[in-house]
């Protein structure tokens, strides 16, 4: 079972006793981090906090915190899909008819790891002017710089081949239309990056927050250089990543998201 988006996850973990929703005003300043820390430790369910201070969108945690629900997002055991990679690069190699026939399931599930571009999706329902500052953006240490998007999926394309990629990068929020990226030079979003300064161009990026959960865990696979991030979230859940195509750049982001920040 491939969830479409988050909410429906969520729903599907509510279901199942595995997640708590916290219904008192909680602070984002230090005190959810806490919170969750502490949830985190005794292999705790998902955290729903319905009524968070100074915003007027709830936030959710330790989404992906289990292998349990690993499981659930993936449709089966993490293990078993790195195995059953591992076994057919090792059967096709040299190829043969048997070899390929013997891994068709494998090579046809391939077909899937390819992304949709759609006009509109549900990332889009409603589109307004609303600031950073609006978000609900956690402090989570004493002395940290300031809030931090933790969790952003970060979609980028490179000024130079238009190779596209999806990174986890920290967003340290400045104000209401800033904020800083923590994309390392040997990430891919560094490399777009450095590529467009070296052109003295800008680089458009859009943010997804709160995607579904497969392309939450594509978004931090160790994947080879080169290999679409999105592309093999298709391949997990055996159908194309749907994207949307963002409204004021030329970029597309994933259509069942929360949210989409374009910049």
């Amino acid at each position: 079972m491939a969830f479409p988006d988050l909410q429906s996850f969520l729903r599907h973990c509510e279901e199942r006793g595995d997640l708590a929703r916290v219904p008192v005003a909680v602070d984002p300043e230090y005190e959810i981090a806490e919170i969750v820390t502490r949830v985190v430790r005794q292999d705790g369910p998902v955290l729903w906090f319905e009524r968070v201070e100074g915003s007027r969108y709830p936030v959710v945690a330790n989404v992906l915190g289990s292998k349990r629900r690993c499981e659930w997002a993936l449709g089966r055991d993490p293990h078993a899909i790195g195995a059953e990679l591992l076994r057919v690069a090792e059967e096709i190699v040299p190829p043969s008819p048997s070899a390929l026939w013997g891994a068709r399931k494998t090579l046809l599930r391939g077909r899937h790891f390819r992304v949709k571009t759609v006009d509109r999706g549900p990332s889009q329902e409603v589109e307004g002017e609303d600031t950073l500052d609006d978000l609900p953006v956690l402090t989570l240490w004493p002395q940290d710089g300031g809030p931090f998007v933790t969790f952003p999926l970060v979609v980028t394309r490179s000024p130079e081949t238009g190779a596209r990629n999806l990174g986890i990068y920290r967003m340290h929020v400045y104000d209401g239309r800033r904020t800083g990226m923590h994309w390392q030079i040997m990430k891919g979003g560094g490399y777009h990056y450095a590529e467009a300064e070296r052109r003295g161009e800008p680089l458009p990026v859009a943010v997804a927050l709160g995607a579904d959960p497969i392309t939450l865990l594509a978004s931090v696979a160790p994947l080879p250089e080169g290999i679409d991030e999105l592309a093999f979230a298709g391949f997990l859940r055996g159908a194309p990543t749907r994207l949307a195509r963002c409204r004021s750049i030329d970029l597309a982001a994933p259509a069942g998201a929360e949210f989409v920040l374009e910049g």
